[in-house]
């Protein structure tokens, strides 16, 4: 039995199709666990900022520090698809958002500690949408539920913005990882 070329053209197609979504199952499994990480980091830094609030800065600092460490442990636990080391590229992005971060904050001085957090968190949302925009819809979607979750805590909820913070945007980021695992 011979295929006929529009057969083997739709071949072709399917097979490219399952490549592709083949690829993107593996980038959201190797997200994943950064996502639960953080989540848990934004559980706890919040959790504490909002019981310790002269501490946040020594809070933050200490998480960040293991946060990052886990994500370049990770990022190195699986090799990336290309076969090369890609974690100095993460290095290289959460050192920009750290530096954006701090220039707009000199720019928009004087800013209040709930006002740098939520600014955090929205460029934090971000990335995980710029990031879904080459890994897949999934991680985008996180972004945008975790951006408009900080904007309604940020705006109604500013007695409890860091349990807000704590729970809810922890919780997303975890729940999101957890979307990504079970793909």
């Amino acid at each position: 039995m011979t295929l006929s070329s529009e057969q083997a053209e739709q071949a072709l197609r399917d097979l490219e199709t399952a490549g592709q979504r083949s690829g993107q199952l593996y980038r959201y499994q190797r997200s994943a666990p950064m996502l639960i990480v953080w989540g848990v980091i934004w559980l706890i830094g919040f959790g504490l900022s909002d019981f310790f609030p002269a501490r946040v800065n020594l809070i933050w600092l200490v998480l960040d520090v293991v946060g990052v460490s886990a994500s370049i442990y990770l990022g190195r636990a699986s090799p990336s698809s290309t076969g090369k080391d890609s974690s100095w590229r993460w290095l290289a992005s959460i050192f920009s958002i750290l530096v954006f971060y701090i220039l707009v904050q000199l720019v928009l001085q004087p800013v209040t500690e709930q006002q740098a957090a939520a600014l955090m968190a929205l460029l934090v949302a971000l990335f995980y949408v710029l990031g879904g925009l080459w890994i897949g819809a999934r991680l985008a979607i996180a972004g945008l539920v975790l951006a408009a979750l900080t904007l309604v805590g940020f705006l109604t909820l500013s007695a409890h913005f860091n349990l807000w913070m704590a729970v809810v945007g922890g919780g997303a980021l975890i729940l999101a990882g957890l979307w990504l695992r079970r793909v």
